[in-house]
Formats: C-alpha cells, structure tokens, sequence
C-alpha cells in the first residue's frame, strides 16, 4: 500500500502543475515534477535517428482508442514523415481489447506495439516470454518507480501507462441551473435530490455512465463502497480485501441502498452505452451529469460546452457519494499501458523499438494526452506539453486532499469483474433488484477466489 501512497503522491504533484498550466497562471513556468521514491534522474532519451537508406517495413499497433482516433491520423502521419520507411497500420480500435489480445496470441501474432492491461490474461502473456521488458526502452528512465512497480510482474517491467486515472462526475451546469441547482451536488443526498429536480423540471436525463465497458460499470459500485467502508476499515483494507476475497459486499446495507437510489435515476439505455455513447450524449443536450473516468474529460468537456453554447458549462467534480459532512472517497488507477511484444522478424522488431521510443517523446506523447484530457506519468513532460480542461484542472485541489481506493479490477477475476458488471447493468437497466445484484457478487467473490 506505501507504494500506491507514493504513486497517487506523484499523481497529484503532477496535478496541480497541470491544473496551473490549463487554468491559465501567470506564475512562471512550473518544472517538471521530480521523480518519485527514488526513480531515475529525468532525461530525455532521442527516438533513433531518421536517415539513410532503410528496407520497407510495416508495423501493426494497437494502442489508438476511440477517445483519440481522430487525433491518431496527426500521430500517425508525424511519424511517418520522420521515419517513411516505417508504414505504422493501428488495428483493434473498437475491439474489446482483451479478446482482441486473446485472439492474436493464440495465432502468435501479436501487434508489435499494444496497449495491455494489469491483468491474469497479460501476466500470461509475460510468463510466455511474448512481452518485452520495457526497461530496455530509454524512455523508460522519465516512468518514476511506483508506475514501473505497478506493471511489472515476476520482475518484468511490462509497459509504460498512458497516465492515472481517476473518477469524476461530469456535469453540464447549463442544465442544471434549468432544475434550480447553481453549484454541483457536494454529497450523495444532494446527488439524488438533483436527480429529482432534473427529471422534474427538465426534459433530459439526470445521470449516466458508460455502463458497456466494464471499468465504467463497475466505478459506481467501488465509489459507492469506498465512501461506505472507507473511513471505517482505514487505507488500504478494501483493497486487501477484495484481492483475497474476504470483502464482503451485503456487510452494511447502506452501500445496497445508495446502489438503488443512483440507478433508477440511470438514463434510459445507460447499461448498453459505451463512453463514445455518453460523450453524443452530452453533445446532444440529453443528459445532465455522468460517472466517468478522468481519461475522458475532454471529449466529455467539449461536448457539454457544444450542447450549451458554452464551454463554461462543462464542470467536474470529485463523485459525491460522501455523506454530507465528510469528504470524499475516490478511486485511482494505473491506466492501461503499453507493451512492445516479442517479434520474429527483426525488422519488425526493430521499428517497433523506433516507435515506442518515439511515441513517448514529450511532442510526440502531448498528441495522446491533450486529445483525452488526462494525467500523464511522464517526468519530462511539462506544462508546455500539457493541457487539461479547465473543469478538471479546478478540482486538483480536491483531488489532491481525497482518500482513495485503488480501482479493483486489477485486483478481481476477470470472472467474477464480468459476471458482477452483468449483474450492476441489469440494476442500472431496471431488470433487477440492487440486493439481489449484491447478493450475487457477495458470492461470486468467495467463490471465484476459492476457484
């Protein structure tokens, strides 16, 4: 757990230069955030030089996501222009990654370059000798320790992680206003009374969360438990807890029923909406607020401010899910990562090497980072390279004084994360009971631990 302490430390140092940079400071420029609990000195590794006369080659990644396809066409053609020997082909955008990954391995025929998540079905792949140990890449000295110690396993450091994600409440405050509500909900009493006003005053949905994708689905729930147990089992416990499969989700009835409460004001359709579905939801003015990861705040943002006429509308807060009273608790994670895979052809190989070590260039990276609005990890990136919307640079400070839970779907089967994210749509959807969905993931957590 001191290593998830230190890493939402670095988070939020990070953070807050961010939060200077994109509400527009007049401060001179903040340095680069030192690295943290000893990591490497910062520097800048070059990507190898473009020249000379080199055999054509293609490369297959699979890191582009639909949040910032469009921006991948200026990635793409950058590099290209430096290094034209090297034809990058981006596959498995709009797959479900882990079967995309599944599929290609069983065929041993990885992407060279992929995005990977810190689970079972990745670890595997690392065991098998299909990853390549990314501390082999020079870029890998602007990564501090804790995101290295958080995707490395049976000592191999698996990739590099786009940035830290945490959750937030997106809110369109034009529509808000309409329902008499001038400021964000600050607990979840005022959560659902502004879900009520909404409904009654407005002819939108109040609330939503890109319920398709399983992360999504599952941050109510982890927000909910974390504001319910937080303070009453200490740092650190829950996330213990749920790793070795004592937690115990029917304990306290309190977390059942605030499930309930949030899910029949749930947008018609929210269990079947994928984050693309949210983001035209805002867009088209049919939904007040939205459960969300932070890698989503500047689609989200500027959808809210296309819906409103304003981009002043576009406002976040820390998920309200905290009794009145008491701040609240949020959940952090790595985000996803990406790998270089073990390639037989050695040209192939080798533009793979030319491509990671360029794509985590600072010039290079701030593509991917301005374009999803998120916290990247890199040390030598700077407020020049950065920009965050300002709706998520306002609540740094918030962030930065939060306790936290790690986000479990690291720490979870993948068994039972979809059978209980099957279970939380059909809450959400209105085809099931809250304490008949928690019943059910009560068990399934015993039962997939002692499996």
């Amino acid at each position: 757990m001191k290593k998830m302490r230190k890493m939402l430390a670095l988070l939020l140092c990070v953070g807050m230069i961010l939060g200077l940079a994109a509400c527009g400071s007049k401060e001179e420029p903040a340095a680069a955030p030192a690295p943290a609990d000893g990591g490497a000195d910062q520097k800048t590794e070059e990507a190898p030089a473009a020249g000379g006369e080199q055999e054509n080659v293609t490369l297959e990644v699979c890191i582009v996501q639909p949040d910032w396809s469009d921006e991948w066409d200026e990635m793409e053609k950058k590099f290209e222009d430096e290094y034209p020997w090297i034809d990058v082909v981006s596959v498995g955008v709009q797959e479900n990654q882990g079967e995309f990954l599944t599929t290609r391995a069983a065929a041993n025929d990885l992407p060279a370059v992929t995005q990977i998540n810190n689970n079972p079905n990745v670890w595997a792949l690392s065991e098998e000798g299909k990853i390549l140990d990314a501390s082999s890449f020079g870029v890998s000295a602007n990564v501090p320790d804790s995101y290295k110690d958080a995707y490395t396993h049976d000592g191999v450091f698996m990739g590099i992680t786009q940035g830290a994600a945490f959750t937030v409440l997106f809110l369109n405050m034009d529509i808000l206003k309409q329902a008499g509500w001038e400021a964000p909900p600050t607990n979840f009493d005022e959560l659902i009374k502004c879900c009520e006003d909404i409904e009654a005053k407005t002819d939108v949905a109040a609330i939503t969360v890109a319920a398709n994708k399983t992360t999504n689905c599952w941050m109510v729930w982890e927000g909910i438990l974390a504001n319910v147990y937080g303070d009453e089992l200490g740092f650190g416990v829950y996330d213990e807890q749920i790793k070795d499969g004592t937690f115990d989700f029917t304990k306290n009835s309190k977390a059942t029923e605030m499930l309930a409460a949030i899910a029949s004001h749930m947008m018609t359709g929210t269990s079947s909406m994928t984050e693309d579905d949210v983001t035209a939801a805002f867009a088209d003015g049919n939904v007040a607020m939205a459960i969300a990861g932070n890698w989503t705040a500047a689609n989200i943002c500027d959808a809210i401010g296309e819906a409103a006429g304003d981009p002043a509308a576009a406002a976040a807060v820390l998920v309200p899910f905290n009794e009145a009273g008491k701040d609240p608790w949020i959940s952090v994670s790595p985000e996803d990562a990406f790998a270089c895979t073990v390639q037989d052809d050695p040209k192939v190989a080798e533009a793979a090497g030319i491509f990671y070590e360029w794509v985590f260039q600072p010039d290079n990276f701030k593509i991917i980072q301005n374009a999803r609005g998120t916290v990247p990890v890199l040390t030598n990136m700077t407020d020049e390279h950065i920009v965050l919307p300002d709706a998520v640079a306002k609540i740094v400070p918030a962030m930065n004084e939060a306790q936290y839970v790690m986000m479990s779907f690291n720490l979870l089967t993948s068994e039972f994360y979809d059978s209980s994210c099957t279970a939380l749509k059909d809450v959400y959807s209105g085809n099931a009971k809250a304490e008949d969905a928690v019943a059910s993931m009560a068990a399934n957590l015993k039962e997939s631990h002692l499996n």
